[in-house]
């Protein structure tokens, strides 16, 4: 059993909200084996997400050459993540709980055991995940 569905099972219910910089970044909450995640700051989950591809001493490019790096260094870090996370999406399906990503109260991915993939399921190779909205996925910038 992984931390996710760990958590799941020992909190039954609950409302988790956090701020940065007083401004309102994430809402999660927890209830009956569903855990929702609402981000209301696509800057803040794209600085939690893309975390490791900067380095502290970045001299990275400005400009559209500076884009173009970031761009490519990002989806290296996807295509890392994959794998981590189609292991969690699978955990989360055996034992039952739902997590539902949404951006601005707009689900955008969901996995677990109530993600009903179509086209994802071929493209990631699991029923576990879930892309419900590819539009928002682009819009936060992912």
């Amino acid at each position: 059993m992984l931390l996710t569905t760990f958590l799941t099972e020992s909190i039954k219910s609950g409302k988790i909200k956090v701020s940065q910089s007083n401004t309102e970044a994430l809402e999660i909450t927890v209830q009956d084996k569903k855990i929702d995640v609402n981000a209301k700051d696509k800057d803040f989950i794209k600085d939690i997400i893309f975390s490791s591809v900067r380095k502290d001493n970045d001299k990275s490019q400005k400009g559209i050459f500076g884009t173009v790096e970031r761009s490519v260094a990002s989806l290296r870090t996807l295509r890392n993540m994959q794998p981590m996370l189609i292991d969690i999406a699978e955990d989360l399906q055996r034992e039952g709980v739902t997590v539902i990503i949404s951006f601005k109260g707009d689900t955008v991915i969901t996995m677990g055991s109530k993600a009903n993939p179509k086209l994802t399921r071929y493209l990631l190779g699991t029923k576990s995940v879930e892309i419900n909205s590819i539009k928002k996925i682009v819009e936060m910038g992912l």
